[in-house]
């Protein structure tokens, strides 16, 4: 399969729900030796972010995923457990160049990974950026990639779905801590080679 050189450079808009999940219920088999999961009382941070990926980016497609912070060699990192993709070249790219442990999947009605409702919103002023690493670890190697984002973020309400016997059943009934919407989002992911 045929997918773009990094990095890639991609618009486009999503939700993202942070959770508290007590750390031993969280995947960590996409941890680097060197990165442990960032916790507090025995509770991980878990992100839930569902992304659409429109026309301008280098691909066009939708993912769903789920993010930890994590420190990795003295530095606050973003490592992505579990992802899944309705795009076999985003699929492939992302395992082969990141390390990233892309599955394919459909969305929509009847998914059997998660559902989200979003409603409302508070607007946030100016445009928000957020730049760092995500830190990888798949098919016994370690991956390291540079990130930069930025959009207009909304503080909003979301009620997720996590069917109970699919892979987010962990997830299943917990109610998120804070939700946004980013709009007009950029995504630069990987670097110049």
């Amino acid at each position: 399969m045929q997918y773009p050189a990094e990095p890639w450079h991609m618009q486009g808009s999503l939700v993202i729900s942070l959770f508290r999940v007590p750390r031993k219920l969280v995947p960590d088999a996409h941890l680097p030796s060197t990165a442990r999961l960032i916790t507090l009382a025995g509770n991980a941070l878990v992100a839930v972010a569902f992304v659409s990926y429109e026309p301008g980016s280098e691909l066009t497609y939708e993912e769903l995923l789920v993010a930890t912070p994590v420190l990795d060699e003295g530095r606050v990192a973003v490592s992505v457990p579990q992802i899944w993709v309705d795009s076999e070249a985003s699929r492939d790219g992302g395992r082969e160049m990141w390390g990233i442990p892309k599955k394919l999947a459909r969305f929509g009605e009847g998914s059997s990974i998660a559902a989200v409702a979003v409603a409302g919103g508070v607007r946030l002023p100016g445009r928000w950026t957020a730049a760092g690493w995500t830190a990888q670890r798949l098919d016994g190697r370690d991956v390291r990639t540079r990130m930069r984002m930025s959009g207009r973020v909304s503080v909003a309400r979301s009620a997720w779905l996590f069917p109970a016997g699919g892979p987010l059943g962990y997830l299943t009934g917990r109610t998120p801590l804070v939700s946004f919407t980013m709009k007009d989002m950029r995504l630069t992911f990987g670097q110049d080679r």
